[in-house]
């Protein structure tokens, strides 16, 4: 479960990366999800959580408990919806507003 949680961290910095909110090297994660929210409107139940248990898993000698992995793998997937979405509503946006310019340009 361990691994599984890192992995799930590791695929949610990879998924805001490609989204252009790559982690930058320096940062903890903690920094990097403070800075993501102020950037993004993404779920920070969701991030906040997988964070957490990225923190338990790399930096703990705690067990991690297989519903732990669970809750990181659900996490992950609540992330990369709302990463889905944002993208689906910004191409939206974007058809509307060259829609509106070229109906403004077309009647001049």
């Amino acid at each position: 479960p361990r691994r599984a949680v890192i992995a799930a961290y590791a695929r949610m910095e990879r998924a805001l990366g490609a989204y252009g909110l790559p982690r930058n090297p320096a940062e903890a994660p903690d920094e990097y999800l403070t800075r993501i929210f102020a950037d993004l409107d993404v779920s920070r139940r969701a991030t906040a959580r997988l964070t957490e248990l990225f923190a338990w898993a790399k930096f703990s000698s705690h067990d991690v408990a297989p519903e732990m992995k669970d809750q990181a793998i659900a996490a992950l997937e609540a992330v990369r919806g709302e990463l889905r979405s944002a993208e689906i509503l910004a191409e939206h946006q974007r058809t509307l507003a060259l829609a509106e310019l070229r109906e403004r340009a077309g009647g001049r």
